[in-house]
């Protein structure tokens, strides 16, 4: 697959994940923060059985090789959707999507740096470090 196609998903991940918490926010206007958790979580659970079950062939039997932290993405995952969905109404999508972006951002370079969970190691450098303090920057003019 050529980089185009990788930069294509990854902006329609970066949409989708854009809506989500608009819908999610919408939703909780009608519900509370741990109803609109579950539903948005059921909904999911749902999707993605039924895609497993008409496109996958794979056997859950091949869960038991997996690292014990491995299993901490739902958990994640409902920190993300409960968290989000609280933040949005209080500080808007820009300002919360943003700290919320380059605090994954900072993460993922310390978890590059470091390898961690067997990823490939890339190290910080100095024109890593000045664009995620341009994006705090950027961060900062928003809430102005």
């Amino acid at each position: 697959m050529s980089l185009m196609f990788y930069v294509i998903v990854a902006v329609a991940v970066g949409i989708a994940g854009a809506l989500q918490v608009l819908v999610n926010s919408s939703l909780n206007r009608s519900a509370g923060l741990p109803l609109t958790t579950l539903v948005v979580n059921v909904t999911a659970t749902v999707t993605i059985l039924v895609i497993y079950l008409v496109f996958s062939r794979e056997s859950p039997a091949v869960l038991k090789n997996a690292d014990w932290y491995s299993y901490l993405g739902g958990v994640l995952g409902v920190i993300i959707v409960m968290g989000s969905t609280y933040l949005i109404p209080k500080l808007g999508i820009t300002s919360a999507s943003s700290i919320i972006i380059v605090t994954q951002l900072f993460f993922a370079m310390v978890a590059d740096h470091f390898g961690m969970f067997g990823i490939r190691h890339i190290p910080v450098d100095p024109v890593r470090i000045a664009a995620l303090l341009l994006m705090i920057a950027g961060i900062y003019l928003f809430f102005k």
